[in-house]
């Protein structure tokens, strides 16, 4: 357990209004807690909100539901994916909001928005690139062989150092165990 980082999920973005968005958010956070007792995890290092709520008011009641799991020790870190810097102010509106560590976005070589890491740093928010090799060996592998060939490095992995050196971090997953061998 101790080498492993292991983060819950919970999509819950089709719901509309404060109560709605909480009361799906906390059946998600259950679900999670639930699956994971069966490893017999009962506290997570991170939970992620996939996918922020259809207005300000659905995204702070999904917030709310992660703020209680974190008040209840059942996760040290609180997380989004795909927030927008308006969908980001939406929790942050609030001074004694528990702050994102993470937002985790489409970011790598091929697809990195002008000014991403940027107006998430000014929250004080991480960008994890997830999917960080989708779209970009087929189009760019060529070139980053090409560059990796100086270092002894594959395309993947000059794919990856770019993301690093351009201040973010990425993310992998795996169902397979092999995968983790």
């Amino acid at each position: 357990r101790d080498e492993l980082y292991i983060c819950g999920s919970v999509l819950s973005n089709r719901v509309n209004g404060e109560e709605a968005a909480y009361k799906k958010t906390a059946q998600g956070c259950l679900e999670n807690m639930q699956a994971f007792s069966a490893g017999n995890i009962d506290k997570l290092d991170m939970i992620m909100l996939d996918y922020p709520g259809p207005n300000d008011e659905s995204v702070r009641g999904q917030w709310k539901a992660f703020e209680e799991m974190k008040t209840n020790n059942l996760v040290d870190d609180l997380a989004v994916s795909n927030f927008s810097p308006a969908q980001l102010d939406a929790i942050l509106v609030n001074p004694s909001a528990t702050k994102p560590t993470v937002n985790q976005l489409p970011f790598s070589v091929a697809f990195h928005p002008r000014d991403i890491l940027e107006y998430n740093a000014k929250r004080g928010v991480h960008v994890q690139s997830w999917s960080p090799l989708s779209r970009v060996l087929g189009r760019y592998g060529t070139d980053l062989a090409s560059i990796g060939k100086n270092y002894g490095k594959s395309a993947a992995q000059v794919g990856l150092r770019w993301i690093v050196q351009s201040g973010a971090s990425f993310c992998t997953q795996s169902k397979s165990k092999s995968h983790f061998e």
